[in-house]
């Protein structure tokens, strides 16, 4: 089966994920660049629901973070888990399984 995985980590340890997926045989990826608060940081805040006030919160609080996204055989994911719980040990980041029940790539002649 195919996983979905999906790291979300801080900015400045993009590297070392990206080090770390090549050398345990992630042939591909991509990444969606975020502004993250974590709950720890987010207790405490009341929110005014307009949007200029949510938007300005995030934007004077959060911090850069990314998504690192890659489609993996389901024996790749224990290794990959294991080498972040060793490298990273000391750092914030989120990993996400999703089974992928289907795949279809659809690419018409230019």
């Amino acid at each position: 089966m195919k996983v979905h995985l999906r790291v979300f980590v801080e900015v400045e340890n993009l590297g070392r994920v990206m080090n770390i997926l090549a050398d345990e045989g992630v042939t591909g990826f991509y990444i969606v660049e975020y502004k993250g608060v974590s709950p720890t940081e987010w207790k405490g805040f009341s929110i005014k629901e307009d949007p200029k006030s949510a938007i300005s919160l995030i934007h004077d609080y959060a911090r850069d973070a990314v998504l690192v996204c890659s489609v993996v055989d389901e024996e790749l994911v224990d290794p990959i888990v294991a080498r972040f719980s060793r490298e990273l040990g000391d750092e914030k980041y989120t990993i996400i399984e999703i089974p992928i029940r289907r795949i279809i790539v659809n690419s018409p002649p230019e």
